[in-house]
């Protein structure tokens, strides 16, 4: 096997496994383990970006950001097991006390 095929196996084990661990049906496996839609979005957002010149401070690229990800949106077709995320809702609902004792919502009103 090559080299980079091999590296490129092990950086996506880790959520390789969570995808299968979470008992998932495979059509939304199969579209959760695709990155087409991440590289297609971070494609739109280079395009959209790169006419920028000269950035000023942060806020600039968050905007920047924000309106190449509008941008991106336009061009989104339905993820084929749509009808499947409540699944994956409720799924992540399961796993998520064991990674933290407060649910996210409670600790984002903490937070704020």
């Amino acid at each position: 096997m090559a080299p980079g095929v091999s590296a490129s196996i092990l950086e996506g084990i880790d959520e390789l496994l969570t995808v299968i661990r979470l008992g998932l049906p495979i059509e939304l496996r199969r579209s959760l383990a695709c990155t087409n839609i991440i590289e297609n979005m971070m494609g739109s957002i280079r395009r959209v970006c790169r006419n920028v010149k000269r950035w000023r401070d942060a806020s600039m690229a968050l905007r920047w950001t924000g309106a190449a990800m509008l941008e991106a949106a336009k061009g989104f077709r339905r993820l084929k097991a749509h009808r499947q995320l409540p699944v994956l809702r409720s799924a992540l609902a399961k796993l998520q006390p064991e990674h933290s004792g407060k649910p996210v919502l409670e600790q984002n009103a903490m937070a704020a």
